[in-house]
């Protein structure tokens, strides 16, 4: 008996170690999201209160402008085969980094609603657009626009949402990563593998190009992107964001919400739950479609939201 709770002591030392070594490297040779850093990778970026945003802008600045919010772990290059599409059509383009992904800041948090909402109030008065605007908000980023557009029912012209998280139900995993220091571990250890196989799966199926993989891994490997990406389900309610898709049905802001049937991240039957608590939404769906369509079946999306979005 005495050998056996000897090996048990043992192994769980050893089991430790492993885990702070796995720890340790995964965040070692990270790199800080500075001055320097944004000089060497170029681009256009926006000082706000929270922080500095990475951002995009094409097109005629006198066309009626879209901005694309994207999702919880995939930065803004998500739209890049989808962008082209708009252009042509007349539209002015404005794609930006979420806080802690891309090449936007990595503030400390909390990552919750008034964060996402600030970057994006931020972006509109920062780049002096004229309001009302249309969002088009995928994943996370639909809740995004929906809670910012029924905060500023105002500024905003349409919603077009794809795939929209706010009614993904509970989550089986939420009591495992407010536990203090296993949720801190599993992210950085496992979080940005996560993002990266889903980007691989689709660049496998050659559905997405190569590069989304480079793009995705230079982005990582800036300290605070397992942090921010722990902190956002820590602190943003996406599987029950009820309360604000009700807020915007009681406006009389246009939504159209574009969802494959095949999505196993956020369930097309929410589709039926966000048409009761959003009456004037339209649905366009996309047979067989995954959560990763905006850059697994970019062409269909880019068709889809042209026939969602008013006219330029």
């Amino acid at each position: 008996m005495r050998r056996l709770v000897t090996f048990l002591i043992w192994a769980i030392i050893a089991l430790l170690l492993v885990a702070i070594t796995a720890y340790l490297l995964a965040r070692s040779g990270l790199k800080d999201m500075d001055q320097s850093a944004r000089t060497e990778l170029g681009g256009d970026y926006l000082e706000t209160p929270r922080g500095i945003l990475s951002y995009s802008r094409l097109g005629d600045e006198k066309a009626p402008a879209i901005i694309l919010v994207h999702g919880f772990s995939t930065p803004k290059f998500v739209w890049d085969q989808i962008t082209p599409e708009l252009l042509k059509a007349g539209y002015q383009v404005i794609a930006y980094d979420h806080f802690g992904r891309g090449f936007s800041d990595r503030p400390e948090g909390p990552y919750n609603a008034g964060l996402y909402r600030d970057e994006l109030s931020s972006l509109i008065s920062g780049l002096q657009l004229t309001t009302p605007l249309a969002l088009v908000g995928y994943s996370m980023g639909g809740a995004n626009v929906v809670d910012y557009a029924a905060t500023h029912p105002d500024q905003i012209k349409q919603l077009v949402l794809i795939a929209p998280a706010g009614y993904m139900g509970a989550t089986d995993y939420a009591s495992v990563l407010l536990a203090p220091g296993v949720g801190e571990w599993l992210f950085t250890v496992f979080g940005p593998y996560y993002a990266h196989s889903s980007i691989k799966a689709e660049v496998d199926a050659e559905r997405a190009p190569g590069n989304m993989l480079t793009l995705f891994d230079a982005q990582a490997g800036y300290k605070g992107y397992s942090d921010a990406l722990l902190s956002t389900l820590r602190h943003y309610p996406m599987g029950d964001f009820g309360d604000r898709y009700r807020a915007l049905g009681a406006t009389n802001i246009p939504v159209t919400a574009i969802w494959g049937t095949a999505d196993s991240i956020v369930p097309y039957t929410g589709a039926a739950l966000m048409a009761d608590a959003v009456p004037q939404m339209e649905l366009i769906t996309l047979e067989n479609g995954n959560h990763n369509i905006t850059f697994g079946q970019p062409a269909a999306v880019a068709d889809a939201l042209l026939k969602a979005l008013k006219t330029p």
